[in-house]
């Protein structure tokens, strides 16, 4: 059973016991049950109600709370569960459902839970009668405000939440600490938030850390906090719990649920002696502790997993004694159970609140692998829950016979199969079809390296989206087979399945069977020497041919258009003329010249040795990128399009040496420009010398010496300033940088000349310094920056921390072994300097 609404619960149960103890009644009672046994027996029965009581608002309280954090946020309501509260838990709800607080709602999609609805008004009243009491961090106005609150709820952030947690060292009476999380993301957790914050709320019963990036916990935290009631570590990445969670005797709920590196469970687990709930659901690597049998509260039981037999594993009697099961339940490795009455044992029909059983028999993943003396495969086809199948390096199969269907039996064979692969079967020759239907499900199929599989595939593979065949020299396609789902096909290395694309006639064949092709990957077949493009159908968008020494691209194909051409290692084209809106061509040496259609947005061209030109580009290119093409002298005559956004340059010597037809001024939407030299570049007099347009806002620079401070000062729009290994860094930064009004990111690496940093820019945000040996000294920090990453600077002594900037937020330093020492936690001599610091980072650790 469910409720969805639990703040009006809560307040209603505390009005309620307000009313029933007064303090004065108390009082009276106390003085009179010496005399008066009766009045003593009244005494201890409120007593007991009372803390029961408390217990359940606890934990009600909790509820209302993650209630009114979802509810502001825009979510569905939240939902309290009831089952494991015992008789008091359901008492209570019945007396306010029989009010008609909560309505029943239809909720077919759930099987038998069961919802219920609060209405609007009466939500918001139990919200206002709260009010003082339950608080949201971000919602708290004054400090007064969060000293009366005993229950607290703040959303997670993404940099450890050290600073939005720190108004928490007062709150030492806080019973709830709730963080939430806007999304399916884990966050991290600053360790001063483990270490200094949490073990000072010692009033705490209620404490989530769920979808926290936590691998582990201060062991002495749970010595802290040992009125804990409720925990919840769920959706961490905690690998082992401290030992110190066992000395939480009142610890009544521990969710583990999806900690996907929680491996066991201390071994005194069995000291919880009030441990009713426990979630350890999705925990796969979890074994199923053997201890827990000794936890005489337990109620509920949430996502056990059971390992039957084998080693470390239970045996079914085992399963048959627990009782107190919900939620989901896995019983695998099922084939290790071969005796009925074993089976019986496990007593399933008195497994109630199970909602979810899965049995696995650990098939419906498959792999066969090495079994090189095995010369035929079993009825694999009528293991009803198979999925995936992967067969490799069967040295002894010659043949895929009618056994491997498993023909004898009514069933279609591989019913469920979605991925099959063949892969590494030196003397596999043939593959006999049954012709019924079989795979109907098969999505994937790979046939990977078998050098003398001949014959045919499968002709009816109806939901077949992709298909795979690499190095199988032998297998042809004579055949067309029926593929109308596909959407890739991919051949590589198999030249007789490539003659399908020569053959004008056999290929429309097979084209008519693949209605939805969209990609199309050709590799490695010397035997392809066109493509009839003309007859492409027109849902194909991307074409990628590679290492097909003898192709020749048609010339019509600049009739067609596609979204993505890929040409890689075609020795045998010369000329280009293709029709697509994505180019791209690499390490073909024989091309010389190509031109570039109307509809081109994108170019790329990489180790193209021969090419001594760019075509006329056309005002459609956006985006030019250009790597090893050592033979291009220049850009076209009249220049670069005025279009063009990203111009990117790679070990292009010439083209950057002499810097003709280039006229960057004169490219108003260029706003990002990356070039990586040699530092073979000089000046040209009375020539082009980086005159750059006011319109970048990106720039990153490799080894180019000729670029100087003074070209940086045009750069009115620049954002962000990437350098790389630049002699003239030191110039650069105490020049060029003043005339950066608008620069925000400033990285600076491999630059070993480096000794100092100029004074930066006010309106820089973050500052990334990697890989400069001789740097000594920073200048004091401007006041807009928030990050700083240092990394690999073993001759830093020092950092400006005195008066640390507030703005900073984010603080990472690594490899900088004069600095480590200084940074230590609660230690270090500029630890006071740093600790208000938000995220600090040192060596990939968190503090």
């Amino acid at each position: 059973m469910e409720v969805v609404g639990g703040a009006f619960l809560s307040s209603a149960l505390n009005v309620l016991f307000e009313r029933l103890a007064p303090q004065i009644v108390l009082s009276d009672a106390e003085n009179k049950q010496a005399s008066n046994p009766s009045v003593r027996d009244w005494v201890n029965e409120l007593r007991v109600a009372v803390d029961s009581a408390e217990n359940l608002i606890e934990e009600v309280n909790y509820e209302a709370l993650r209630l009114k954090v979802e509810d502001a946020s825009g979510k569905n309501l939240t939902v309290v569960p009831i089952v494991g509260m015992g008789g008091l838990g359901n008492q209570y709800f019945l007396e306010l459902r029989s009010r008609s607080l909560f309505e029943r709602v239809p909720n077919p999609s759930e099987g038998n839970r069961e919802k219920f609805l609060m209405h609007d008004l009466i939500n918001d009243l139990a919200q206002i009668a709260s009010s003082k009491l339950c608080i949201r961090l971000e919602e708290s106005q004054r400090s007064d405000m969060l000293e009366k609150s005993r229950h607290l709820s703040y959303s997670m952030g993404k940099d450890g939440d050290f600073e939005k947690l720190t108004p928490l060292y007062k709150l030492e009476q806080l019973r709830t600490l709730l963080p939430t999380c806007n999304g399916l993301y884990i966050n991290p957790l600053s360790k001063r938030v483990q270490h200094n914050i949490l073990p000072r709320l010692r009033s705490l019963r209620v404490l989530s850390l769920s979808h926290y990036m936590i691998k582990e916990l201060p062991n002495e935290l749970f010595i802290k906090l040992k009125l804990l009631r409720f925990l919840d570590l769920s959706r961490t990445m905690i690998e082992k719990l401290p030992n110190s969670i066992c000395v939480l005797y009142n610890l009544e709920t521990l969710l583990l649920s999806s900690c996907g590196y929680l491996e066991e469970l201390p071994l005194q687990m069995e000291k919880l002696i009030n441990l009713r709930h426990l979630d350890i659901s999705n925990t796969c690597r979890l074994k199923m502790p053997l201890h827990l049998g000794k936890l005489k509260s337990l109620q509920v039981l949430v996502g056990a997993k059971f390992l039957v037999g084998g080693r470390g594993g239970l045996r079914m009697e085992d399963l048959g004694e627990v009782h107190n099961l919900y939620g989901s339940l896995s019983v695998v490795e099922l084939q290790n159970v071969v005796d009925r009455r074993e089976a019986v044992k496990a007593k399933m029909r008195e497994k109630n609140h199970v909602e979810k059983l899965s049995l696995r028999w650990s098939l419906v993943e498959l792999s066969l692998s090495h079994c090189k003396d095995c010369d035929s495969l079993p009825a694999l086809g009528q293991l009803p829950s198979l999925k995936i199948l992967s067969i490799r390096e069967m040295h002894g199969i010659t043949e895929v016979t009618e056994e491997f269907y498993g023909s004898s039996s009514s069933k279609k064979p591989f019913n469920c199969l979605e991925k099959l692969e063949f892969e590494d079967m030196p003397e596999w020759k043939q593959w006999h079809v049954l012709g019924i239907g079989e795979f109907p499900k098969l999505e994937k199929l790979s046939i990977a390296n078998c050098p003398k599989l001949m014959g045919k595939l499968p002709e009816n593979l109806c939901s077949l989206k992709e298909l795979s065949i690499s190095r199988c020299p032998e297998l042809n396609l004579e055949t067309p087979i029926q593929l109308p789902s596909l959407k890739r096909l991919e051949v590589i290395g198999s030249p007789k399945v490539g003659v399908l694309f020569d053959e004008g006639q056999l290929f429309t064949s097979q084209l008519e069977g693949m209605k939805k092709i969209e990609g199309l990957f050709i590799s490695d077949c010397n035997s392809l020497t066109s493509l009839p493009f003309s007859i492409l159908p027109s849902t194909l968008k991307t074409i990628n041919i590679s290492r097909c020494q003898k192709w020749k691209l048609e010339a019509s194909v600049g009739e067609m258009f596609l979204g993505v051409l890929a040409l890689v290692e075609c020795d045998s084209i010369t000329e280009l003329v293709p029709g697509a809106c994505n180019l791209l061509v690499q390490s073909c040496h024989n091309l010389t010249s190509f031109f570039i259609t109307t509809v081109t947005e994108s170019l790329y061209c990489d180790n193209l040795t021969k090419l001594k030109r760019l075509p006329q580009l056309l005002p459609s290119l956006e985006d030019l990128i250009l790597c090893n093409c050592p033979e291009i002298e220049s850009f076209p005559e009249g220049g670069l399009p005025f279009n063009l956004q990203l111009l990117q340059i790679w070990n292009c010597n010439k083209l950057v040496n002499d810097r003709k037809e280039w006229r960057l001024q004169r490219l108003s939407c260029l706003t990002e420009l990356r070039i990586y030299h040699d530092g073979s570049d000089n000046e040209i007099v009375g020539g082009e010398n980086w005159e750059l347009p006011s319109s970048i806002q990106t720039l990153r620079i490799e080894n180019l010496k000729t670029l100087s401070s003074q070209h940086l000062k045009s750069l009115t729009s620049l954002q962000y300033l990437d350098i790389y290994n630049l002699p003239q860094i030191q110039s650069l930064l105490e020049e060029g940088l003043h005339s950066s009004p608008s620069l925000q990111s400033l990285v600076i690496s491999s630059c070993h000349q480096l000794q100092s940093v100029a004074p930066l820019p006010s309106s820089l945000s973050q500052l990334i310094i990697d890989d400069c040996p001789n740097l000594k000294s920073l200048p004091p920090l401007p006041s807009s920056l928030s990050e700083l990453t240092i990394t690999d600077c073993c001759n830093l002594k020092s950092l400006p921390v005195k008066g640390m900037l507030p703005s900073l937020s984010e603080l990472s330093i690594s490899k900088c072994p004069f600095l480590k020492p200084l940074l230590k936690f609660d230690k270090g001599k500029y630890w006071p300097e740093i600790a208000h610091i938000s995220t600090i980072k040192i060596d990939d650790e968190y503090l």
